[in-house]
């Protein structure tokens, strides 16, 4: 295949973004980088979900202006470290490629390239071993590859391969991988996006995960000390992520982003910009949301705010993980059902092995209670359910695990 027009380019990005919808939870599962709150999998599927979508209503034959939708959808979609970083990547893309009627090789190569340059423009402060680094890597091997090849489908799997091999180098990279075990989360969701794009160009179905990693060993009784030895909820020093969209208006000043960048840089860390002619979409850590937003209100009006606190998050995601390690195996173990913290809290003072939530209007499945059962590793275990409804799926259950 020598070209890509503007309707298989939207092929592309909706097998990218099934791929990484596939595969968020375990991105979530990775995630200790910048800060370890188990969402950039979220955020990053729920980015390009949006341009996806977008992409679909809007594709044309014409690949620039499909492009151009898929850029306009991940701005108004992203979420996130990852999800913003990964809108650039697309964005610069976009740019480089809006007055081309098909991708060839040279110019998909370069449009992936140019979409580097724009994202670590945006960043205020790149660190290596993260997404940024593994789209630089692969990129570059696109362009490589492109020199001796007029064939896109061999220049995009040169991309692919060379993204899964940069993933691998992350933790030499970032500390912070090599100390937990595990690969940058939002270059591991990027991959996901190659994956679903060769996937499409070939004809083929897109790969599964691979069952040798799963969630489960990510969040073993050694990771999980990891994680809370790297970074305590009282070690954050900018505890809000806080998120929002400026629509610009005539009758407020001028947006100025250099100026909007200084202003807001100086509030925290993690500061992610795009804009375009209509609207600005920003990502900020700090401790002044509100001097943010106030900021940002000189330009326009605001919308599409979300305002995290991440030391409760990151307290809440080591407290959900905590309760899912297995300490010690015992030949008997009890899991209960129960609605409520309270109730769940009292069950497991008096013993429950394991609380799964639910109750008159939300039973468990079977499924639910095997991960219960399956997680304790006790010889024998005995399922105490809260409702009448609970009692087959129990009994499944136990076929299954027998």
């Amino acid at each position: 295949m020598n070209a890509i027009d503007g309707l298989k380019l939207s092929e592309m990005v909706s097998m990218g973004a099934h791929q990484l919808h596939t595969n968020a939870d375990y991105v979530d599962s990775l995630n200790v980088f910048p800060v370890p709150d188990g969402d950039t999998g979220t955020n990053m599927n729920l980015s390009m979900t949006s341009g996806a979508e977008e992409t679909e209503k809007r594709a044309e034959a014409h690949v620039g202006k499909t492009a151009q939708a898929l850029s306009k959808g991940l701005l108004m979609g992203a979420r996130g470290n990852s999800g913003v970083i990964l809108s650039q990547l697309f964005r610069g893309f976009a740019q480089a490629i809006k007055d081309e009627e098909v991708l060839t090789a040279e110019t998909l190569a370069n449009g992936l390239q140019y979409g580097v340059e724009t994202a670590y423009k945006a960043v205020m402060k790149p660190v290596e071993g993260t997404i940024l680094t593994v789209a630089k890597d692969a990129a570059a091997k696109g362009v490589e590859v492109a020199q001796t090849t007029d064939n896109v489908v061999d220049v995009m799997e040169a991309i692919l391969k060379e993204a899964q091999a940069s993933l691998e180098r992350t933790p030499d990279l970032l500390p912070v991988l090599k100390q937990v075990g595990v690969v940058d989360s939002g270059g591991q969701g990027l991959v996901y996006v190659y994956e679903g794009f060769v996937a499409s160009l070939k004809g083929e179905e897109l790969p599964e995960r691979e069952e040798t990693v799963s969630i489960e060993d990510l969040v073993q009784a050694e990771h999980h000390r990891a994680v809370s030895d790297v970074m305590n909820p009282e070690d954050i020093v900018y505890g809000y992520c806080t998120e929002f969209m400026v629509l610009f208006e005539e009758d407020k000043e001028p947006f100025v982003e250099t100026e909007f960048r200084r202003d807001l840089s100086e509030l925290g860390d993690s500061l992610l910009i795009i804009s375009d002619d209509e609207v600005a979409r920003v990502h900020v850590h700090t401790e002044q949301p509100g001097v943010a937003l106030n900021i940002a209100q000189k330009y326009g009006s605001l919308t599409k705010l979300a305002i995290d606190n991440m030391r409760e998050q990151n307290k809440e995601l080591s407290e959900k993980k905590s309760e899912e390690l297995v300490i010690e195996q015992h030949p008997y173990a009890i899991v209960t059902v129960a609605l409520g913290s309270g109730i769940a809290e009292l069950l497991r003072s008096i013993g429950a092995s394991y609380v799964i939530e639910g109750g008159q209007t939300m039973n468990p499945s079977t499924e639910d209670i095997v991960k219960a059962i399956e997680q304790i590793g006790a010889a024998r275990v005995l399922i105490l359910s809260n409702n009448k409804n609970i009692v087959m799926a129990a009994k499944q259950a136990a076929e299954v695990i027998d």
